[in-house]
């Protein structure tokens, strides 16, 4: 198959942190953009964030449907009826419930062709949308049978223009992947940040980097993934219970006092964590890091950034952990094997107060 451009005119249905920043990661690729919302709030901060609203001379080539799962099928649906010409995409984290019913519906199949960004935030809203939210991410593109391969590549095509790489699944392997990579994990987070509702806000003061880790995507919006749970129910109860079923077999050791089961859950995580692709979908590297502690203060981050660049020494990650009770804050910088020496020497000459390497 040749090569296929980017569509010149694109819309956007629903202008929420997916569909928002979609807008503007395409817009800063010099492609016309509108977009359309029923909530009034969010008709505003779009405008107010550059994007424009669509204007019904306007004959879209491609159709982003950006909406929660339980609205998406009828939403794809009439897209397909107002833009008879438009390949027609939507975003959702859950598939085959929604083609199912588009289809029902009588959606174009020839030109539907769904995806997913694997990308988000824990902050919703168009408020929140970011033209970089998708660049170095994967999206999974669900082609249905009757979707023509040439609408299929376009979808494709434009997911590579936002910077992003993309894999292809049916819709069914699509839900099944996802339930485990995505779903399960928002349920572990909001679970245990549940936990800590009812605790002395002195006791939790002794929380530190692993609590954040575990917790920050408790923070998204529960109505929201109400929805996706709910349509994905059957794969997420499965992850459930696979995962349920390790907790009771780690309890029981635990009770037990059965330190070979112990070892052999925990080494099991060690196992599964080595297998979650790194840096540009590579395979996973165990890196160095620095610690460093700075002031908490203006400046004091952007100062650390430039001496390590200095130094010609990648940062890989960065972590921070501010110090309770105090105006500093202990930064960890990651780095490749074998670099963590170089940087740790090359701040210290600079006058910066290292804190070892682990």
């Amino acid at each position: 198959m040749g090569s296929i451009d980017p569509p010149n005119n694109v819309h956007v249905i629903g202008s929420g942190l997916i569909g928002a920043s979609i807008a503007l990661s395409l817009m800063n690729k010099s492609v016309n953009v509108t977009f359309s919302d029923i909530n009034p709030e969010h008709v505003e901060i779009s405008r107010a964030i550059g994007l424009h609203e669509f204007d019904q001379r306007s004959v879209p080539e491609l159709v982003f449907v950006c909406v929660p799962p339980a609205q998406a099928a009828e939403v794809l649906a009439k897209a397909s009826q107002d833009f008879p010409r438009a390949t027609i995409t939507d975003v959702t984290s859950v598939k085959n419930m929604v083609l199912t019913r588009a289809d029902q519906l009588g959606v174009d199949s020839k030109r539907l062709v769904s995806a997913h960004p694997m990308a988000g935030r824990e902050i919703s809203g168009p408020g929140a949308a970011r033209g970089d939210l998708f660049e170095d991410r994967v999206w999974v593109v669900t082609p249905g049978p009757k979707s023509d391969p040439e609408r299929v590549r376009t979808i494709e095509r434009v997911i590579e223009l936002m910077g992003s790489t993309w894999v292809e699944m049916n819709a069914l392997h699509h839900d099944r992947v996802v339930a485990l990579v995505s779903h399960t994990p928002q349920i572990l987070s909001s679970v245990l940040a549940g936990e800590l509702a009812d605790q002395k806000l002195e006791d939790l003061a002794i929380s530190g980097a692993a609590l954040n880790d575990m917790t920050r995507i408790a923070a998204s919006d529960p109505i929201l993934w109400k929805e996706i749970l709910m349509a994905n129910s059957q794969e997420v109860v499965s992850s459930m219970d696979s995962i349920i079923a390790s907790m009771i077999r780690l309890r029981t050791a635990i009770t037990s006092g059965d330190s070979e089961t112990i070892e052999e859950v925990l080494s099991r995580g060690n196992s599964g964590r080595a297998r979650i692709p790194g840096k540009h979908g590579g395979l996973h590297m165990a890196f160095e890091s620095v610690n460093v502690k700075i002031s908490d203060k203006p400046g004091s981050l952007a100062e650390l950034f430039t001496a390590a660049g200095e130094l010609e020494v990648n940062l890989e990650d960065v972590r921070i952990e501010h110090i309770m009770g105090r105006p500093s804050g202990i930064v960890q910088l990651f780095v490749r094997p074998g670099e963590a020496e170089i940087l740790e020497v090359g701040l210290e000459s600079q006058g910066f107060d290292t804190r070892g390497r682990t």
